[in-house]
């Protein structure tokens, strides 16, 4: 296959749409070139970095506008925002790049018959409430880091501007306690960090084997809560879904929400990482849903069928999911906001719920739904679906297998300064 350009060539490109990893892409004589630091509509001058062996793709870096720069250009607050690859959006002002992330949506849910206003952050930096850490010794200093978009090195994140202050200084106690440890690797595969928005912090040690002192070592750094994990299997998932060991304190850190509704922060189960704007797509979920019986697909112990039931005295709600611990936390929880007896949660794949409902809420993963989880939606007779997305892309290829239409939908910038968008959308049976 004949290049039209090799590796360090400076071409003129105008890219076009944001990419997965905050890339800007845009197309030069065919190929398709993902651009970091650059902004779609901006044309402007590009180093090619790397050229795919297997198709008309490349790589490269934004050097400097063509004319001038995008009114939104800004310098990142980051100091290893180009080696990271955890945000790539620093280059752009934050409201400009929900802009952005909106009309790509838009772009992918063409009959939606109403947006609302996005929930934006209130925190630009310092919002995030959970991150990881893995190990690696180089040179004989160990670094706590980050995977790279490309390469085998992690990037020492410490510094990191997006996570909540306590988060970042729980981060540097980590490092602080985990240094002096010339075998560390050998024990540990990860390290979780949680915290709420009263300053609490949650600290898990995922470990091979046995942990050795990985336990003294996590009291040294002075967590609110502390926890182990035993991972042993191979691959590179950060955690396990064994039981986690409590070290300290009694159970998870707490978050509050709107309402009175208290929600467990889980040591390595999923959970939403800015807390600001979950409260704000919770409410909203509480007012989509309507009718008296509610089915929750991939329940998790999630927080929004919650505030639902507290808005909607007269609703009972069945909570699906294929996780046991998901269902044993979702119950402990309903229990915790004195709406154990209006739930039930059943351990079971999301595609065998059964009955008649009058609203569904779906909660699935950034993959979306399969298509028996589809029908199974369609089975229930539900005249309202409420659907929580992290991903428009699967949430527009879902819509269009059900077949419903889209009343309303609602963004949400979970994650600023990254190219992440969630979606609340509401559909009707037809």
């Amino acid at each position: 296959m004949k290049r039209p350009f090799q590796e360090g060539e400076i071409l003129e490109v105008t890219p076009t749409r944001i990419g997965r990893r905050g890339d800007a892409e845009g197309l030069y004589e065919g190929w398709r070139l993902r651009i970091a630091g650059a902004i779609p509509g901006e044309r402007a001058r590009v180093r090619v970095l790397h050229v795919s062996r297997g198709g008309k793709l490349a790589a490269g870096r934004w050097m400097e506008a063509c004319e001038e720069p995008d009114p939104a250009r800004r310098s990142p607050v980051c100091r290893i925002h180009e080696r990271c690859g955890g945000c790539g959006l620093q280059q752009i002002a934050t409201p400009a790049a929900l802009r952005l992330k909106v009309e790509q949506a838009r772009k992918l849910l063409p009959g939606v018959e109403a947006w609302q206003e996005p929930i934006a952050s209130p925190r630009e930096y310092g919002y995030r409430a959970k991150t990881f850490l893995l190990p690696q010794r180089r040179g004989g200093r160990l670094v706590l880091g980050a995977r790279p978009p490309r390469g085998s090195k992690l990037v020492d994140t410490s510094g990191c501007p997006v996570l909540r202050p306590a988060l970042e200084s729980l981060a540097h106690r980590v490092r602080q306690a985990l240094e002096p440890d010339p075998g560390l690797e050998a024990r540990l595969r990860s390290v979780l960090l949680r915290c709420n928005r009263a300053g609490e912090t949650q600290l898990t040690f995922v470990h091979r084997a046995q942990p050795g002192d990985l336990a003294a070592r996590a009291h040294a750094c002075g967590a609110t809560r502390a926890f182990l994990q035993r991972h042993d299997r191979p691959g590179n998932r950060i955690h396990s879904d064994e039981p986690e060991q409590r070290l300290s304190g009694g159970g998870p850190i707490m978050e509050s929400y709107t309402g009175g509704i208290e929600g467990p922060v889980p040591p390595t189960a999923f959970f939403q990482g800015n807390p600001e704007v979950a409260d704000g797509l919770y409410r909203a979920v509480a007012a989509a849903v309507e009718g008296e019986r509610i089915l929750e697909l991939y329940c998790g112990s999630g927080v929004a069928r919650l505030l639902a039931l507290r808005s909607n005295p007269g609703a009972t709600l069945t909570g699906i999911d294929k996780a046991p611990r998901a269902i044993h936390a979702a119950r402990a929880s309903a229990g915790r906001n004195g709406l154990a007896n209006r739930c039930e949660f059943l351990a079971a794949p999301a595609e065998e719920a059964l009955g008649d409902w009058d609203a569904v809420i779906l909660n699935p993963p950034r993959a979306g739904c399969g298509e028996a989880v589809l029908e199974a939606v369609a089975r229930s007779r539900a005249k309202r679906l409420v659907y929580l997305s992290c991903s428009p892309a699967t949430l527009a290829r879902d819509v269009q297998r059900l077949g419903w239409p889209i009343l309303s939908a609602q963004p949400a910038d979970m994650f600023p300064q990254t190219p992440h968008l969630e979606i609340l959308a509401v559909l009707t049976r037809p």
